[in-house]
Formats: C-alpha cells, sequence, structure tokens
C-alpha cells in the first residue's frame, strides 16, 4: 500500500492577500486612533463630553 498524499486534502487557493491584509489593518489602526482620540476629548472638552453623555463635565 503506498501512503496517501496530504496535499491532496489542502485547498489550492488563498482567500487573503497582502493588501488585504494591509487594508485591514490600516482599518483597525484607524478605528483604534479614532477611538483614544473620541475619548480624549471626551475627558477633556465639556462639549464633547455633554454631547456623548447628556451630562456635563
Amino acid at each position: 500500500m503506498s501512503e496517501p498524499d496530504t496535499t491532496d486534502n489542502q485547498p489550492q487557493w488563498d482567500y487573503t492577500s497582502s493588501r488585504q491584509n494591509l487594508i485591514t489593518g490600516a482599518l483597525v489602526v484607524g478605528g483604534n486612533l479614532l477611538l483614544i482620540v473620541i475619548y480624549f476629548l471626551y475627558r477633556s472638552v465639556p462639549a464633547v463630553h455633554q454631547l456623548i453623555s447628556g451630562k456635563p463635565l
């Protein structure tokens, strides 16, 4: 008996590309930066705090 070829079970295509990874990474980093800026404004600018929470700082 011959050994089964394990490469036949592996898919021959790839759903990801380096460009897709770059775009996804950029979106994650951009979202984190946006969250940090919004939090900083929420804690330091009374008008932004009142806009978000509805209560004065």
